[in-house]
């Protein structure tokens, strides 16, 4: 793998490897708890399948964001973490045919194969988030913010408060819609300014909020209509772009 050689000679650099490898171990033990302490309340019924599925859906990206700068600064950084969502991906297919807890807590029914549907699908794009953008682009972070925190929170919040204001061309809310765009500009400027304060993302805007809320917008309107397809997937692929365009 490149970046763990000094230039000009053939000396491994022992500190760098070590760090991303601790950090994928660290990220990756994390995530594991957090998604098994979200299957034991649904296996103990203190909370229902749609919910565990939706908090899971929440936070796993921006927290396992959030751990990014722990990596080193190594080409390769990349690829030591998108082995994380690579084993979660392989978790949810295992989940899919034998892991029942599992499959119970990231499906909203409790059924089995809904692990390897909008799950696998939330996985599949962290992973070529990561591999893509990584920490030095604003397209990534703005891309998995809108679909983690965004989506998530529009399901939590429209579920309990969209009753009265569903759309009539959709099953979406204007709760929902809300809760989207204020969740997805928060987690993303939160992110960005992270990454910037860290050292990882440089950007050519000091402030870029304004920015951030017309393309968290865009996305909310998308995320309200149905016929464009999977929202884990129209979501963060308009957002991507947008950020790629507007938010260099």
């Amino acid at each position: 793998l490149p970046g763990y050689y000094q230039t000009g000679d053939d000396t491994l650099q022992v500190s760098l490897l070590l760090k991303d490898v601790g950090s994928t171990i660290l990220t990756a033990i994390l995530g594991f708890v957090f998604v098994q302490f979200n299957t034991n309340l649904v296996s103990k019924n203190y909370l229902e399948p749609r919910d565990s599925r939706k908090i899971i859906h929440t936070f796993s990206a921006p927290l396992f964001m959030l751990f990014w700068p722990c990596f080193s600064n190594s080409p390769s950084a990349r690829i030591f973490a998108a082995l994380v969502p690579l084993i979660n991906a392989l978790r949810l297919l295992y989940a899919s045919k034998d892991d029942t807890e599992l499959s119970n807590a990231v499906s909203r029914s409790g059924n089995k194969r809904e692990a390897v549907g909008g799950p696998l699908i939330y996985v599949f794009a962290l992973l070529v988030c990561v591999l893509v953008f990584w920490r030095t682009s604003a397209a990534g972070i703005v891309a998995l913010s809108t679909m983690a925190a965004g989506d998530g929170m529009a399901d939590i919040i429209g579920r309990r408060f969209g009753k009265s204001n569903q759309y009539s061309f959709s099953k979406k809310s204007l709760a929902g819609s809300l809760a989207f765009w204020v969740s997805s500009v928060a987690v993303s400027s939160g992110l960005l300014y992270w990454m910037q304060w860290t050292g990882c993302l440089v950007l050519e805007t000091s402030n870029p909020i304004p920015t951030v809320v017309l393309i968290t917008l865009a996305s909310a309107v998308l995320e309200v209509v149905d016929f464009l397809g999977d929202d884990n997937i129209t979501v963060p692929l308009s957002a991507a772009i947008l950020s790629a365009l507007f938010l260099h």
